[in-house]
């Protein structure tokens, strides 16, 4: 087989790769999880990367996607390029996305009691002889379990643990009790820690809460991108990639999994913590994720009606599934309530408290999916819509996720000049983060740069309100397709400008065309007006850091006052954390996911109407300085 060596920079790793493989799949094979929303198809442009060197002719696709500024430069896509010779190439966005940009929210706290969660007892075994050979066993069972229970066969595992404690360690063995049952046994004094990892899997992102089990405290979290996101940016992207590859559902479980140990293991070293002593693990996620990371099939989610395999609760052995644990660790994925309203939605109505809301409220879980919840006088009332990946940078021109280099606010100050914040120290911008997008648009459709029909409006057209700080901004390609430009410098990647096009705005106009009509067909299930509702809360790691005054801008959320809406953070993240350390939240949220109402909105005679109307902008919010 004749192989060639592709080097990737800026890590300098040189590889040995097989004729006529994908670039794309050359850089996956080797670890580096290229951006590729379309899952290589050669649609998004996410998977760009430049020659070092001569560089070979650009694709159809290359074409479509990359300008011909960056084309000249040596930009291509790794998708569209197979490998027949040596190349060097340079790798952009890869990387981690840094923790304080995830909605993590250290500083918020579970605000429940530890309850049913595993405790330890400190047992000392005394020397062993002829008379009281059997005091050990017979001890331990009496001084950790109640009186009614010390009869109770003890499991295998946890009897050769127990023989081997007592046999190597004579001064301490530390007793694990778990639903009133010895459940393990560790050599030493480990009582000190007992640890739970709660953990939502997101699309895009993953975060990971560590907390004493005992105390309820924070004591870690850690965040990363999904590395499943190399292989689609959407769930029907990769069960697409699970139908169409023969290992592809085993790729994708290990992906995730071993994303998941990585963040424990991480968040332990951070804690000062051993991942031996977690006992438990909670994961929410929506119901592709669950499929995923238990390594179900996921077809018949990609299909009408879109039925999940399983939609309770589902338990599972942690260390089973590869994940930092305590061998007698013990996993609970939450509950699901359709093919695309998952676990992830369950942990917000938990959260928020949705079953017990004595005012009309909205739940929006922002992200690749949208999910929605209206609590309505004790009914609770679901939806999902396909909002796309908008929201997360993605399919955007110059989209980034949250990390460093990323625009992520941005408005239009008092003088009609534009002003931005960029993540990280540097002064310039790598690309836009969906804040960072929404702003954008929401500004730029309040000073009538943009109209309601989503056009970037030509400087002919532009009403005499608008300043040349603004319209100098503006240009058109050599299709006639209009831009804005928000950032120009010179990098190591070379001559870069970061701009909005036209083709972002349509993406905006989709996603957020979704969410709304979502919103409008829930209230109208329920027999509700936009203005009844009295709390919008805006939730996900893209919820966190929107402004609720540019929710309003695109038209997200419509007819409804800007002070009932509100940014909570990582509802899912929180409800994750509820059920990790109450049994009784935990048995809450199954009850939240039984009475749930699925409301298939495709089913509704006027989703189309409704999603057609959707997508044109409101009039402009009249209030529009956006803060920092």
């Amino acid at each position: 087989m004749t192989e060639h060596s592709v080097t990737f920079l800026p890590q300098n790793v040189s590889v040995r790769v097989a004729d006529g493989t994908s670039l794309l799949s050359a850089a996956r094979d080797n670890g580096f999880l290229i951006d590729s929303p379309c899952g290589g198809r050669g649609t998004c442009g996410g998977c760009q990367v430049r020659f070092q060197g001569d560089s070979p002719p650009p694709s159809e696709e290359d074409r479509a996607q990359i300008g011909p500024e960056r084309l000249d430069q040596g930009f291509r896509l790794a998708c569209r390029l197979t490998v027949h010779s040596d190349l060097t190439v340079r790798l952009l966005h890869i990387g981690e996305i840094p923790r304080a940009k995830i909605a993590l929210l250290e500083a918020e706290q579970a605000g429940v009691a530890p309850e049913g969660a595993p405790r330890k007892v400190l047992f000392s075994p005394v020397e062993p002889t002829l008379k009281n050979l059997l005091i050990p066993s017979a001890e331990a069972l009496h001084a950790a379990l109640p009186p009614h229970l010390g009869s109770r066969p003890l499991p295998l595992p946890v009897a050769r643990a127990f023989v081997e404690a007592v046999g190597r360690e004579l001064n301490a063995v530390t007793l694990l009790i778990d639903r009133d049952s010895l459940a393990g046994v560790e050599r030493g004094d480990t009582t000190s820690q007992v640890l739970g990892a709660a953990v939502d899997i997101g699309s895009t992102t993953l975060a990971l809460y560590l907390c004493d089990l005992t105390s309820g405290r924070l004591l870690a979290s850690v965040g990363k991108a999904n590395s499943q996101s190399a292989y689609g940016d959407d769930v029907m992207s990769r069960i697409s990639y699970c139908f169409e590859k023969p290992d592809g559902l085993a790729q994708l479980s290990e992906l995730i999994r071993r994303d998941l140990d990585g963040l424990a293991r991480l968040a332990c070293s951070r804690a000062g913590a051993s991942p031996e002593h977690i006992y438990r693990w909670s994961l929410v996620g929506n119901t592709t994720m669950q499929h995923l990371f238990f390594g179900f099939d996921p077809l018949l989610l990609g299909r009408a009606p879109y039925l999940p395999l399983v939609n309770g609760a589902v338990e599972f052995s942690p260390a089973g599934c590869g994940l930092a644990a305590s061998p007698f660790a013990r996993g609970t994925f939450l509950p699901t309530v359709a093919g695309h309203v998952g676990a992830d939605t369950v942990a917000v109505a938990l959260a928020a408290r949705l079953d017990t809301a004595d005012q009309l409220t909205l739940a929006v879980d922002l992200g690749t999916n949208g999910e929605i919840v209206l609590a309505d006088r004790g009914r609770l009332l679901c939806c999902s819509t396909a909002a796309g990946p908008a929201f997360e940078g993605a399919r955007i021109h110059m989209g980034m996720r949250a990390e460093s280099g990323a625009l992520d606010s941005f408005r239009v100050n008092l003088s009609g000049g534009p002003e931005f914040h960029v993540i990280g120290e540097g002064l310039h911008a790598r690309g836009i983060c969906g804040s960072g997008l929404l702003d954008i648009v929401s500004e730029l459709r309040r000073v009538g740069v943009i109209d309601a029909t989503g056009r970037l409006l030509p400087r002919a057209e532009l009403p005499s309100k608008v300043s040349p700080a603004l319209s100098g901004r503006l240009g058109e390609d050599k299709l006639g397709r209009g831009w804005f430009l928000l950032d120009e410098h010179e990098d190591a990647a070379g001559h870069q400008r970061v701009l909005l096009t036209q083709k972002d705005v349509r993406e905006l106009q989709l996603a957020a065309g979704a969410i709304s009509s979502g919103i409008r067909l829930l209230l109208n299930a329920a027999g509700r007006e936009p203005e009844q509702v009295q709390r919008v809360l805006l939730t996900g790691a893209f919820g966190n850091y929107m402004q609720p005054v540019s929710a309003l801008g695109v038209g997200l959320v419509r007819g409804i006052p800007l002070t009932r809406l509100s940014a909570i953070g990582n509802a899912a993240g929180i409800g994750a954390r509820f059920a990790l350390l109450s049994a009784p939240e935990l048995e809450r949220a199954c009850r939240i996911a039984r009475r749930m109402e699925f409301v298939e909105l495709a089913s509704r005679p006027e989703w189309e109407e409704t999603f057609t109307d959707s997508m044109f902008f409101p009039e402009p919010y009249p209030s529009g300085l956006l803060q920092h």
